[in-house]
């Protein structure tokens, strides 16, 4: 293994550390009904004015950059999986992002 992948693993492992208690502590929240963690209304609001959350910010940029680590080692991480695959979802029949915060967090106590 060389020191660039050395390093990515660190940096790989310190991510997947942060990403599970940002991530349960953000789902409970939209689970009340706080919108923005899934980006629903994003469209709406380009500015973020009405819908900002720091946290939801942070919480993508992490799967996203999980996402791309795993690639690279070629083991996936199914919960930066699932939570983009929930952020991807749009359309008039999906449910709002409470719902889906609630389903996510049904999801993971089942596991």
């Amino acid at each position: 293994m060389t020191k660039g992948e050395k390093l990515k693993r660190r940096r790989l492992e310190e991510i997947e550390g942060e990403i599970w208690p940002l991530l349960l502590s953000c789902l409970e929240e939209c689970a009340q009904g706080r919108w923005g963690l899934f980006g629903q209304n994003d469209r709406l609001d380009g500015d973020h004015r009405y819908w900002h959350w720091p946290e939801a910010d942070r919480l993508k940029e992490l799967a996203l950059e999980i996402e791309s680590l795993r690639l690279e080692f070629g083991q996936p991480n199914r919960l930066a999986q699932r939570f983009l695959h929930y952020r991807s979802l749009r359309g008039s029949n999906v449910p709002g992002e409470p719902k889906l915060a609630f389903t996510f967090l049904d999801e993971i106590r089942a596991a």
